[in-house]
């Protein structure tokens, strides 16, 4: 049965606003998930880690010298942090164990795309990069350069494969790492020597314009479930593939839109978020048919979560949605004070992005950015979202980390 909620225009939600119990402010935006870990918060966001105790307070920082736009992921009392001049593995008081260089970049687009011309463009809406995965002993993660799998233990590089630029989370099933590149590649890599088991490639949507570069790839964290991957895109596209054999199960598309978050599982369905559908969706994980279509108003990138009976997600206007999984009835339960604040004079009555400085089917490149910067200060964006037991912590733009007792 397919459950429908529309909010924003058509109906608006009820409205509950859970408690904030405390709020902390990074240099950077918060667009990998706060981390929780024996009762401490680790926040990566600017060019450094920030460790936290549950009421808010700083522990300590390590600096990384670099920009990072990922999330720790901690294993046998050590973490590990990717950055753009590389990984990082230090302990659980902050000393250095080993660091692997490896210069990361932003997604760049090259020729006519977008409708801003002939040139060289480095991506506006690429916020979020590849976070490393612990396999074995192997840490595995994705950058400019490809996928490479680190020796845990001592830093040293076991094997590297070109796969693009590559800014996914890897995820892993049976000897199998699975990862999505934005050259239009979900790959399927042999865990023990990095050969390649198989390669899938994405359709390009129907109607999309010929030299409209920037539609296909897969620029969303893969996750796999039951021996399924389950990945969306660029191109509009939702994938169901089987991890062992990378042949496709089943797919959904989405006209007009980016899948804009990457997919959580919850008891059988799949849940993800769209751009400029403005809307969260959920399907069933065996056949892919839709169980439930949330509509909002605006663009949904962060990651939702979920429990047994609430799907929680986030917009990129700063606010924070709570939806009954059996009855589809939705709350709106925080929004950002800049959200309140500034909503009016950035989001368009009809949904979307009020633009500032870019001129309706005139952007550039330049003005996309100055778009996107407005809207980030004027919303703080909610970018990441994480669910812990009855607690909900936020990360934004402005570098804000939120913690939202539910």
């Amino acid at each position: 049965m397919l459950r429908i909620l529309t909010i924003g225009l058509i109906l608006f939600s009820s409205l509950t606003f859970a408690k904030v119990e405390w709020q902390f402010k990074v240099q950077g935006r918060v667009t990998g998930q706060p981390v929780i870990y024996k009762n401490l918060v680790y926040v990566l966001a600017g060019q450094s880690l920030s460790v936290l105790n549950k009421s808010g307070a700083l522990q300590w920082q390590y600096k990384l010298k670099a920009k990072t736009y990922s999330k720790v992921v901690i294993e046998n009392d050590t973490i590990y942090l990717l950055a753009d001049n590389g990984l990082h593995a230090i302990s659980l008081n902050g000393d250095k164990k080993w660091f692997f260089a490896s210069l990361d970049k932003p997604l760049s687009i090259e020729g006519e795309t977008w409708g801003w011309g002939k040139g060289q463009f480095v991506d506006p809406w690429s916020w979020y990069r590849s976070s490393p995965v612990i396999v074995k002993d192997k840490v595995i993660f994705g950058n400019a350069n490809g996928t490479y799998a680190i020796s845990s233990k001592t830093g040293e590089k076991l094997w590297q494969v070109n796969t693009g630029v590559t800014q996914t989370k890897p995820a892993y099933s049976d000897g199998i790492v699975v990862i999505g590149s934005w050259d239009n590649h979900l790959y399927g890599i042999n865990e023990n020597d990095g050969s390649i088991a198989w390669k899938f490639t994405s359709r390009i949507p129907q109607g999309a314009m010929e030299n409209w570069n920037g539609w296909e790839g897969f620029n969303l964290d893969p996750i796999i479930y039951n021996g399924m991957v389950y990945v969306g895109n660029r191109g509009s596209y939702f994938y169901a593939i089987n991890a062992k054999t990378g042949i496709e199960q089943w797919s959904s598309q989405y006209a007009g839109t980016w899948v804009g978050s990457a997919a959580i599982e919850s008891n059988g369905e799949i849940f993800f978020g769209t751009s400029d559908g403005y809307s969260l969706v959920g399907l069933n994980a065996k056949t892919g048919s839709q169980t439930l279509l949330h509509l909002n108003d605006f663009y949904n990138f962060a990651q939702p979560q979920a429990n047994d009976t609430t799907v929680y997600f986030a917009t990129v206007s700063g606010e924070l949605f709570a939806v009954n999984k059996k009855t589809s009835q939705s709350k709106l339960i925080f929004s950002t004070p800049q959200s309140i604040k500034n909503s009016p004079n950035v989001v368009k009555e009809t949904g979307g992005l009020k633009r500032q400085y870019g001129v309706e089917g005139n952007y550039t490149n330049a003005t996309e950015f100055k778009d996107i910067e407005h809207m980030h200060k004027q919303l703080d964006s909610i970018l990441s979202v994480t669910l812990d037991d009855q607690m909900i912590y936020l990360g934004s733009a402005s570098g804000n980390v939120y913690a939202i007792s539910l």
